[in-house]
């Protein structure tokens, strides 16, 4: 019987200790439990110079600090006042409001860094915490133009953000701007100096003409709907080695222009996309795609930019060109339907090369130009011969064709800038 007491008092020793460990390891109290606090959630801000020029070491802005930030100069969205994406309709056509909370980001460069004054920077880069990435150019956020401050918002839509909700712990907003720029799960910030406008093309190649079986490759993709497989042009087979994206290197951006149908406002919508090349070298002009399962299952508004490593957001539907640097592939069934829609029944089938040349920064009456043939060959053309010329697609063969001199017609795969 002593032995037993002894026992049973030896276990209530032994629970009561454990009770004592486990306390202490539930305590919040206890200063050896590391807890990584929402507010030390971090944006860090990379490429920033000092008035004189000089770089600046990166910026890391704790989640706190943008919190206290707020007390003093806060940004609200509430009550009457809504912030609408320039591109985002409901199903009747009317903008859709969105409430927010929080800080300018040229507030916080201000506060937290020895940088310019934003206006001084011709880019920024949003890197996301998913691999999301956007970049604005100076007319979405120099205010003094035509863009809007960058808000760094904590709260969004009445949800008080954090690393599990859909906005991720920071979003990134520009009221009146497109949505493409209004950036999720928002964690770095790159700036620069470049001032981004669509690229000077001086050559372009058609889409339609490249060769798969030499350019092309597949990816498959798992995502919330089904299994995918993805067919198309590899971008990185284009850049400089193939006569397509000429000269292409790692510090050239991408500008993707897309003409795509808004299912909500039931019009097309003309809208662009910037890109750097750690993503879009690793992407594909999508031509094809099949689901796993599904027979019947055919992908659309094609060409489509995208890839397996771009995050949800980055695609680019109805692709009308790609440019980097001096060159650009641009998709002429995209290109038809831009300037050559069929509206009211009726369309002629042919569009003039000239809005095209504009809208690639080709088109320059002090220009004259070179067009290449399926074969190789090519043919000069005058600013005057190419303002006349005419876009078509042939019937039999589907290849299309250009037409100019009035009656002169032929096949081409490429047009480019003679270059003195």
């Amino acid at each position: 019987m002593k032995k037993s007491k002894f026992l049973l008092a030896a276990i209530l020793v032994v629970i009561l200790a454990l009770s004592v460990i486990s306390f202490a390891a539930c305590n919040p109290d206890d200063n050896s439990q590391t807890t990584v606090s929402d507010d030390d959630y971090t944006l860090t801000l990379k490429g920033l110079t000092d008035a004189d020029g000089a770089p600046i070491a990166d910026v890391v802005i704790t989640k706190k600090q943008i919190k206290e930030l707020y007390k003093t100069k806060p940004v609200d969205y509430v009550g009457d006042k809504k912030a609408y994406a320039s591109d985002k309709t409901d199903e009747d056509g009317n903008p859709i409001p969105h409430t927010l909370k929080g800080v300018y980001l040229e507030d916080l460069m201000a506060e937290y860094s020895e940088s310019v004054a934003i206006a001084e920077y011709g880019s920024l880069t949003l890197n996301a915490t998913d691999g999301y990435v956007t970049i604005a150019t100076d007319d979405v956020f120099n205010s003094a133009t035509r863009g809007s401050k960058m808000i760094v918002a904590f709260e969004y839509d009445g949800v008080t953000l954090n690393e599990n909700e859909k906005s991720g712990a920071l979003r990134a907003v520009f009221p009146d701007q497109i949505a493409n720029v209004w950036a999720k799960k928002l964690n770095v910030i790159e700036f620069s100096k470049e001032m981004l406008a669509t690229p000077t093309v001086y050559a372009f190649t058609v889409l339609e003409t490249l060769d798969e079986a030499t350019l092309g490759g597949n990816y498959d993709a798992e995502e919330a709907d089904g299994n995918f497989n993805y067919s198309g042009i590899e971008i990185a087979k284009l850049i400089g080695t193939n006569n397509v994206l000429n000269g292409v290197t790692s510090a050239d951006k991408m500008c993707a222009i897309g003409w795509d149908f808004d299912s909500q406002t039931q019009k097309y919508t003309e809208y662009k996309v910037w890109t750097k090349y750690d993503v879009y070298s690793a992407g594909y002009v999508l031509t094809a795609g099949t689901k796993v399962g599904d027979a019947a299952w055919t992908l659309t508004r094609t060409p489509i930019f995208d890839g397996p490593t771009f995050s949800a957001g980055m695609t680019v539907k109805n692709v009308l060109s790609l440019s980097a640097f001096h060159s650009a592939v641009v998709s002429l069934d995209t290109a038809m339907k831009r300037w050559d829609p069929d509206v009211d029944g009726t369309t002629d089938g042919r569009f003039a090369l000239k809005d095209l040349l504009v809208l690639l920064n080709m088109y320059d009456d002090d220009n004259s130009f070179v067009v290449t043939k399926p074969d190789g060959n090519t043919v000069n053309m005058t600013y005057t011969q190419i303002t006349a010329a005419r876009v078509s697609k042939n019937a039999t063969t589907n290849n299309y064709e250009l037409t100019y001199d009035t009656n002169k017609v032929i096949e081409f795969t490429k047009v480019g800038i003679v270059v003195a």
